[in-house]
């Protein structure tokens, strides 16, 4: 497949070089630069003229490999890792990024927001002839979106960057799945969403202190682009529960938990034996219970 040149004034932002008149002549092109790429809030800024706010550039500029974003409806996260997908794809030649999300139609807007941001700086793209939801780049790297359904992602391999969109409506066992396809690559990883219950490995990282993440959080009311008019009237169309939920980035109990997370918690001692099945059965024989 032939992918069309970008204009060579575009080209200049990237590690990439396009074809020469050298290479089209048979002839091996000049090494592509090594300098380091500037920050990817700045690159971004450079090569799509977005702008992000300080959270989104805190986001963006991270050194951290392994994210989780928990922040609120409509505050741009999805916008924001796209925008990471495309820097870390055009920095990082012939590598794959998998964004994986509860729906096919969730992962193909996480494209098309890609693919607006490239025309947007004139750098050509195509589908990668195996996959139809997918952006091939100039440079052979490619971004594939999935539905998070288990049997669709087990035969990727090697991925370097892998994201998942709105993962706490995301089964356990798929990210059980996906989970392996960094193994060799050992690739960034990105978890992305606004809370959903008290449940799910989107809760369970997040609250896990020995998890190696760098967290990050963003309320409703942090987001310069909300209005507190707006906000007002959700939380009196919502109700306090979901508008925590949705807006200020707090993990409440769903309507279907019968008992409150925390209450659950404080019956817990540490140090506390449990007891399973077989200890049921071992206690049933025992002479003490005759």
């Amino acid at each position: 497949m032939t992918i069309a040149r970008w204009q060579d004034r575009t080209a200049g932002r990237f590690r990439y070089s396009p074809p020469t008149e050298l290479a089209l002549a048979g002839q091996q092109p000049a090494p592509p630069p090594t300098s380091t790429p500037d920050r990817p809030s700045q690159w971004v800024r450079d090569t799509f003229q977005f702008t992000p706010d300080p959270a989104q550039t805190a986001v963006l500029d991270t050194p951290a490999r392994r994210v989780l974003l928990c922040c609120t409806r409509q505050w741009g996260k999805s916008t924001v890792t796209a925008l990471m997908a495309l820097y870390h794809a055009f920095n990082a030649p012939e590598t794959l990024t998998l964004c994986v999300s509860p729906f096919l139609r969730q992962s193909r807007t996480f494209l098309q927001k890609a693919a607006r941001f490239l025309r947007r700086a004139g750098v050509p793209y195509a589908r990668d002839p195996r996959d139809p939801l997918s952006l091939l780049l100039p440079n052979g790297s490619a971004l594939i979106g999935l539905p998070a359904r288990e049997a669709n992602i087990r035969g990727f391999d090697n991925v370097s960057f892998l994201i998942l969109d709105e993962a706490a409506k995301i089964p356990d066992e798929v990210y059980a799945a996906i989970r392996p396809t960094r193994a060799i690559s050992d690739g960034r990883l990105w978890i992305l969403s606004t809370p959903a219950g008290q449940s799910g490995f989107f809760f369970r990282e997040w609250h896990d202190p020995a998890a190696d993440w760098a967290r990050f959080t963003v309320k409703a009311t942090a987001c310069p682009r909300i209005s507190p008019d707006f906000l007002a009237t959700e939380r009196r169309a919502l109700g306090e529960h979901d508008f925590a939920q949705e807006y200020l980035c707090e993990f409440r109990p769903s309507e279907h938990q019968l008992i409150p997370r925390d209450l659950i918690d404080l019956a817990v001692v540490p140090g506390e034996t449990f007891f399973d099945e077989q200890d049921d059965a071992l206690l049933a024989r025992s002479s003490i219970w005759q």
